[in-house]
């Protein structure tokens, strides 16, 4: 009897571990900003400091809050980032909210091209990791172009979707993770009472 205890001691850690790990691989949104969102911030530092206190992973999206007309969100290269210029744009969403999902690991760059915006601070860069899930990172969409209609890619290369604010969220990555966790539980209970 000590060892079938001993068995299903390890068997319920094994699983509450596996559940842990599949837990922290799941996508998640991350207000850019926190409450305050995507504006002239309070100090020049301020969209870094917020990117330094986050982990972004592939497949991740960032939610920029904003109020159409007084802000947009403009996707650059690191160039145009450091000069806060919007002359070749990688792409620009006038409506917010405005959500982008993270497709590709490296740098990324936003800033508002609203005139003196991204000068006041209003620029953010996010460094992308892999999301740790064992497979391969998801390939960049085929085909887009720098249009922001509700199905349209970032353009190509950029590791980036941008998704309009008038569309419905994307289905939760979360839900093959409840349903993990579910059947871990069950495990125990049927140990448990075996």
């Amino acid at each position: 009897m000590a060892a079938r205890n001993m068995n299903m001691a390890q068997l319920v850690m094994a699983l509450a571990f596996a559940a842990t790990l599949l837990h922290g691989t799941a996508a998640v949104d991350l207000v850019v900003g926190g409450n305050t969102g995507w504006t002239i911030p309070p100090n020049t530092t301020f969209y870094s400091n917020w990117a330094s206190a986050n982990t972004f992973r592939v497949g991740d999206t960032l939610v920029f809050n904003f109020a159409t007309g007084a802000h947009d969100l403009t996707v650059v290269t690191r160039q145009a980032y450091d000069s806060c210029s919007t002359a070749n744009a990688v792409n620009r969403i006038t409506n917010g909210p405005a959500r982008v999902r993270l497709n590709t690991t490296g740098q990324h760059y936003y800033i508002c091209g609203f005139p003196g915006h991204c000068a006041a601070g209003q620029k953010l860069t996010v460094n992308v990791v892999g999301n740790n899930s064992g497979g391969s990172a998801p390939a960049p969409s085929a085909g887009g172009g720098p249009g922001t209609s509700p199905t349209a890619p970032g353009p190509s290369g950029t590791g980036t979707d941008t998704t309009p604010s008038t569309q419905a969220p994307p289905p939760s990555d979360t839900a093959p993770i409840g349903v993990s966790f579910a059947a871990v539980l069950m495990f125990i209970a049927v140990g448990l009472f075996y």
